[in-house]
């Protein structure tokens, strides 16, 4: 017969030198109760580490340098990138399907308003999103925290991506707002199910063009920060779920370097 697969996000990566343990964890940008079935196990973990890793300093999260990339250049607006027409027919979608005023919002860069409809079709019970609510766990418990990149890393990043694909991608969901509901909540339930094999290749193919700069180059950063602490100091990193697996994953890549890698049911 043959054998069930299981699905975790959280697996134990032990230092084949050293012996030293350490943990990888799957997180997600939500902040609803139905995503945190394993903060307190992981909370756990973090305890007994001595490094917390995050995709970048997270106490950067709000400062004026990651505010000003997230919106639009030179001040514009939507506006300014869709013919009149258009804009007015995909904010009345945007606004009919998610509650969310393009008017008001409209000077955030597309990608950021997609993370906002998102977010809006669930509920928010934490006062953070997971990622900021375990680094402030670890800072709270005087742990050392480091992002895995530079913040200046994670704006070039931004800006890297092309503002015609994000546009694309927004007027699409305006067109099939059922379509996108659908396909987020199918990438929710893969996270609920831990389902991280199935949730990369969704991450992936929704990035096309754009995946190695989102995520494979990132998951080659995110492993030599790690494997800079993790020879003689307990690590817990926490990153994206959608980082995972893949032959460019940080799974695969943390095997490559020689470290252990097994699976927390």
């Amino acid at each position: 017969m043959k054998k069930r697969k299981k699905n975790t996000l959280l697996w134990k990566v032990t230092n084949r030198e050293s012996g030293v343990e350490s943990y990888v964890f799957g997180t997600i940008h939500l902040r609803d109760k139905r995503v945190y079935f394993r903060l307190e196990e992981v909370e756990g973990y973090i305890d007994k580490s001595d490094v917390f890793i995050a995709e970048y300093p997270l106490d950067d999260a709000g400062s004026g340098n990651i505010m000003e990339v997230l919106q639009l250049p030179e001040g514009k607006h939507l506006k300014n990138y869709i013919p009149t027409k258009k804009y007015e027919k995909l904010s009345k979608a945007i606004y009919k399907s998610f509650g969310i005023d393009l008017d008001r919002l409209g000077f955030f860069r597309p990608m950021v308003i997609e993370n906002m409809l998102t977010e809006s079709m669930f509920a928010n019970d934490f006062e953070f999103p997971m990622d900021i609510i375990l680094w402030n766990y670890a800072n709270d418990r005087e742990k050392l925290t480091i992002g895995a990149e530079t913040t200046e890393s994670q704006i070039k990043i931004m800006r890297r991506f092309p503002i015609k694909q994000q546009l694309k991608s927004l007027i699409d969901i305006g067109k099939n707002t059922k379509k996108y509901r659908r396909k987020i909540k199918k990438l929710i339930g893969l996270y609920e199910k831990q389902d991280v094999k199935e949730l990369h290749k969704k991450t992936i193919k929704s990035l096309g063009k754009m995946k190695d700069v989102l995520v494979h180059n990132r998951n080659e950063r995110i492993v030599e920060t790690f494997d800079k602490y993790s020879n003689d100091q307990k690590v817990f990193l926490a990153v994206g779920a959608g980082h995972f697996f893949g032959g460019k994953g940080i799974l695969k890549l943390l095997k490559s370097k020689g470290y252990k890698v097994k699976p927390v049911y």
